[in-house]
Order: structure tokens, then sequence, then C-alpha cells
């Protein structure tokens, strides 16, 4: 039995230390080997000699105090190598009986890299404050349950708080942010569920006057992969929302006024198509067409113009109810045939079977019917398009929405959903258009808790694009 404990102790990945009288009165082949000596040339010598002089009287006191007592002690010193390098170590002894004297049996750990990883931490926590408390924006560190782990100094002036007073309690523990509580709270359950950044905006109060925020709440990890906490990132948008407010409100007044105008003209114009006040001539049909036409696409540029503006100013009314998504899906795909025939596109469709769902059926049309137009819009005559919807799980379902077109530039994707934005291609092939359809449709989405994505050449194809829209799903 000895043998295998002398094994046990001679592999041991820490060192071991026998002291009595200050002298080594024992030590294991890996702790020799550690302080690059060989095992007779540290037994026998003063313990202390192996630790650097600034060290050595703290280290005496607290091993002679060990000695005297009966409870072991845990310790942190420097020792220093034959070749004079120094290793960071932990040092956990109790008193033992050896060859009848009182004696100190030390295991000897090299804490050097966790050393220098917490000294990294330490460096990086210390920048990351220092740029925090100098910046403007309330900066934030929150737990699952939405208590605050730190504020910056931005925050503690705008909700008149300290770090003190705001750590490991809530905004409902304080009594502040009364207005935002909720979206905070389902802010940061979805970043601990989902793993993923959030963003949101909110309301509140400083006073008589009104405040607006945008927040981005960012996952920390442990190294595990689970989310440790959420950094949220505040700015006070306040005038900002002012100014594009008074934009949304004077676009919205001014939709809603030409609105009523062009519902007349058209139904004169459809009228006079149809022949209700007498037969016209083809050249008076052709223009009354052309009148038609251009203004049936004014009426779809005043109905964007107003559903974003209703989106922006948080006047978008989202109203759940049981809809059937294949059905809207096959209906707006009908809408969409004739002029799919005057450009000689083949539709080419796939609908998995989808069980009626929860969703607000107007945001859902808005989705379709922008998609579809944009990919005959974008399509060359003669050219396929792409409709698909997928149950891609129990909790979502995927529209596919592709075309075999002119395409986007690689450096155009990521700024397609951009208000007002409009590729140099689309400009080339399609003179007017408002840059707004894909801002709404992608604002709708995200309202819903969906992603959009976008892709170009399309997969299908090898040329023009796809759109994928995933929306979460409830049967309730």
């Amino acid at each position: 039995m000895n043998e295998i404990y002398q094994k046990i102790i001679e592999n041991a990945k820490d060192a071991i230390v026998i002291i009595c009288d200050d002298v080594v009165e024992y030590i294991n082949e890996y702790g020799a080997k550690k302080l690059g000596y060989k095992k007779e040339e540290i037994v026998g010598a003063n313990f202390l000699s192996f630790v650097p002089e600034e060290e050595r009287e703290n280290l005496e006191k607290e091993y002679k105090s060990t000695i005297k007592g009966e409870e072991s002690f845990l310790y942190e010193t420097n020792f220093r190598t034959k070749n004079g390098r120094i290793i960071f170590s932990e040092i956990h002894a109790q008193k033992i009986n050896y060859k009848g004297k009182i004696a100190s049996l030390a295991f000897i750990r090299d804490i050097t890299a966790r050393k220098k990883t917490s000294e990294i931490f330490h460096q990086q926590e210390e920048r990351f404050e220092a740029v925090t408390e100098n910046t403007p924006d309330i900066i934030a560190r929150y737990d699952e349950e939405g208590r605050y782990v730190y504020i910056n100094a931005a925050g503690e002036k705008e909700f008149k708080i300290t770090k003190k007073e705001a750590f490991w309690r809530t905004d409902e523990d304080l009594g502040i942010n009364k207005e935002r509580i909720k979206s905070l709270k389902e802010a940061i359950d979805l970043v601990f569920k989902n793993k993923k950044k959030k963003t949101f905006y909110s309301e509140g109060s400083a006073g008589d006057a009104r405040k607006y925020y945008y927040t981005i709440l960012v996952p920390e990890f442990f190294k595990d992969g689970d989310v440790s906490s959420a950094l949220s990132i505040t700015r006070d948008i306040t005038e900002i929302r002012e100014i594009d407010q008074a934009k949304s409100e004077f676009i919205g007044i001014t939709s809603h006024q030409l609105r009523s105008p062009l519902s007349v003209i058209n139904w004169c114009a459809l009228s006079l198509l149809r022949g209700e006040e007498g037969e016209l001539n083809e050249e008076e049909k052709d223009y009354v067409k052309r009148i038609y036409d251009s203004v049936r696409k004014l009426i779809k540029i005043t109905d964007v113009f107003l559903n974003t503006t209703m989106l922006d100013l948080e006047m978008f009314v989202f109203n759940l109810q049981t809809t059937d998504v294949v059905e809207e899906a096959k209906k707006i795909a009908n809408e969409l045939t004739q002029a799919a025939k005057e450009k000689e596109i083949k539709f080419l469709t796939k609908y998995d079977k989808i069980p009626p769902i929860k969703i607000d059926k107007r945001a859902l049309k808005i989705i379709l019917r922008g998609l579809l137009s944009n990919a005959m819009e974008y399509s060359f005559s003669k050219g396929n398009v792409f409709f698909s919807i997928k149950r891609t799980s129990e909790e979502e379902l995927t529209i596919f929405v592709g075309d075999d077109g002119c395409g986007i530039n690689k450096e155009d994707q990521e700024k397609v959903f951009s208000r007002f934005y409009r590729a140099e291609n689309a400009r080339n092939m399609k003179a007017y258009g408002t840059g707004l359809d894909l801002y709404l449709i992608k604002s709708i989405i995200e309202k819903i808790e969906g992603d959009i994505r976008v892709e170009s050449p399309n997969p299908h194809f090898k040329k023009g694009t796809l759109f994928s829209v995933k929306i979460p799903i409830s049967f309730n």
C-alpha cells in the first residue's frame, strides 16, 4: 500500500513538500522539476530560500501560525526557480507529526496561468470601465432576473441612483424606469433564452418631459456557452425622435390627403375602361389605361408611405387572428397572375400543410405582396419566380420568395432594408420606386419577432435574388 501512495505522491500535478523547522524534509519529483532542481538539491535546504526576499516575512508568519494552531491555511506567494523565473503559487498547508516532530505538509499549486488570466481580465475590466464611465450612453449589466450588476456614470445621472444603490436590484425594486420595466424584462428574457442580441424602443418621464430611448441588449457568455449577463447600451433619442416624428407626421398627412383624390381618379378611369360612360376608341382607351396604371402606382406608393409612417409612429396596431397562411399566399399569388402573364413570368410554388396560425393578417399580406411584387418587378421577361412556405420547426415557418432576375450586388445587400435605399441595378431596371418596400417589410417582421435574410445570387437559379423570412408561429 505504501508503494501505491508513493506513486500517487510522486506523480501528482502539485508540488508536495514536508517542512520541519523551516527545512525541507521531503519534496516530490514534480515539485523539484517545477523549481528546476534535483530533489537532493532541495531536501535539507531552508524552505524560505526558494521564495523571493520580499515575500519571505509574510510567508514565514503564516507558516508559523499554522504550526502553532490546529487549522490549515491557504496562501498565495511566489517561488523563484533555479533559472530565476517567478512562479505564482497557491499553498495549502496543514500541521502534521513527522518523525516525532511537528511539521507542515504543504500542497503547492502553480497558478501562474490563472494569475495572468486574472490580470488580463482585470485590465480588460479597467479598459471597459474607462470607456463606459466616459460615454454619454447609459451602459448597464443585468443578470437573468433583471438585477443590476453594473451601471455607468451616465446611468447614475439619468436615473438618479448610485452604483451601490443599483447593485443586485431591479428597476422595479428601485422604483425607476416604471414605463419601460416590462419592455426591458421581456428583452432580457429573450437574450438569455435565444442567446442573441435584442433591440427595443421605450419611453420614460423626466419631470414634465417625455423621453425616448433606444436600447441594445447583448449577451455575455460563460465558457460553457450559457449566457452570464446581458450588457445594455441605451441612448437618449428624444431629440431625434421628435424631428423624425415631425417628418413622419408630415408624410402621413400628405399621403392621407393624396389617397382620397387618387381613389376618385382610379374609380373614374376604371369606369371609363369598362365602357360605363360610353364606348371609347382604341386611342382613348390607351390614354385612360395609362392614367389608370399611373394612379395604381401612386396609390401603392401612398400606401407604403402610410404604413411606414404608422409603424414609425407606433400607430400600426397588430391584431392577431387565426389565419390560414397558405390560403392567403395563394390569393396574393392569384392577384399577380395577370401581371405575371404580361411579362411571361412563370410562378413556381410549393406550400407545406400548415394549420391556421395566430398572426396579423394585414401584416402578412404586406410581407407576401411586397416580396412577390418585388420579385416580379426585378425579374426579366420570361423569367421565373419561386414562392414557397415551409414549416421549418414546431415554432417557426419560413417563407421563401426568389427570382432569376438582375440580382443585388454584394455591396448593396446590407443596405437594401434601409429607408429610401435603392440599389443601382434596381434603379436601372425600374425608374420609379420609394425605396421603402423592403424597409417596411423588415420593420413589420422585426415587430413580430421574425427575421428576414437576402441571398444573391439565388441558390435555386444561380442568379437573381432569394429572400427568406422566418416567422414565429402560435396555434393558440
